[in-house]
């Protein structure tokens, strides 16, 4: 995958985290074009409770088309293959002549599309949340890089679509956790029973929570360097202290025994620069070392994370929560 591709998954995967479904799903979409090349795109979420897929957010397909995408296509014979593999498939992908089904003839063909891509979207522990459906009007639009993207970031839609998710809202601390509840005029407030948390005195975390509060995110994770070591961070959005309308900010923080993966410093800083997208080149460049030795740390960081690819490690971090947020 290239960088530039890297730095979308991770921002595509960052705005899925977003408190607004709608919202968040419609930011994905966008997100992905420039790599996907979808002239059309739709994000269904699947209602357990209704037993029907409804659309959280679509791109120029019809009314009609995106209604026939829902339980009109979980129905059919071709998305079955999509569920069993579990991997975004496009028109090509699919056994027989996907044209000559009654879902191309009838919808799809009409609408104007030549080519499409599909993937099943199933949470952690293996239920079913929904589907999405790109379609572009050229065949062979959708390339290889596309599909490696789309498989990358579908743990995060799949968490995005799952209606039993609950989002964070309370002020559970874990124990032993220090904290700091920080207003939108920036100013900290004690928490009950906690030491201060450590990473808002940091000048480099200062960057991250002003993009945080200004961005959609009810939640964060992930870790922060400080002059005592390591920390975990987990940031949410939660009341502000006087009742006023604008959220506050609650910092959490445990410190952490080491790195993740027994990761060495170079190789987190190396993994941090593949989250954001900076390719082996830049990378030895920025830090003044060889190309070799960037390609050895990369091939390290794979090894230790068990990941086959740059992009399957960045979003297994992603996932986990272990990038450094002040990055």
């Amino acid at each position: 995958m290239q960088p530039s591709h890297t730095r979308v998954l991770v921002e595509a995967a960052y705005a899925a985290g977003a408190g607004d479904r709608r919202e968040a799903a419609m930011t994905v979409l966008r997100l992905l074009e420039p790599v996907t090349h979808h002239d059309a795109g739709a994000l269904m979420l699947w209602d357990p409770m209704a037993r029907a897929h409804r659309a959280l957010a679509t791109v120029t397909y019809g009314d009609e088309t995106v209604a026939a995408l829902g339980d009109r296509y979980a129905a059919s014979a071709e998305n079955r293959l999509v569920r069993e593999r579990r991997l975004p498939l496009r028109i090509d992908d699919v056994p027989g002549d996907y044209r000559r089904s009654p879902m191309y003839r009838e919808v799809l063909g009409p609408a104007g599309f030549e080519d499409g891509m599909t993937a099943c979207l199933f949470s952690d522990s293996g239920v079913y949340t929904g589907m999405l459906h790109f379609s572009a009007t050229e065949r062979g639009a959708f390339r290889d890089d596309a599909a490696e993207l789309l498989k990358a970031l579908v743990p995060a839609l799949a968490q995005m679509c799952d209606v039993a998710r609950r989002q964070t809202t309370g002020c559970a601390i874990p124990p032993g956790a220090n904290a700091t509840l920080i207003d939108h005029t920036g100013r900290a407030w004690a928490v009950e029973s906690c030491a201060p948390a450590l990473a808002p005195t940091q000048p480099e975390f200062t960057g991250f929570l002003r993009r945080f509060m200004a961005s959609a995110q009810v939640a964060a994770t992930g870790l922060q360097a400080s002059s005592e070591g390591w920390l975990s961070l987990q940031v949410l959005k939660v009341a502000d202290p006087l009742g006023r309308p604008e959220p506050a900010v609650l910092v959490q923080e445990l410190p952490t025994a080491g790195l993740p993966y027994s990761l060495s410093p170079r190789e987190y800083d190396i993994l941090n620069g593949m989250a954001a997208g900076v390719s082996n080149q830049q990378l030895a460049s920025q830090r003044d070392v060889s190309l070799r030795t960037v390609t050895t740390h990369v091939e390290r960081i794979l090894h230790k994370m068990g990941q086959p690819s740059r992009a399957g490690a960045v979003a297994s971090a992603l996932r986990e929560g272990i990038l450094r947020l002040d990055r």
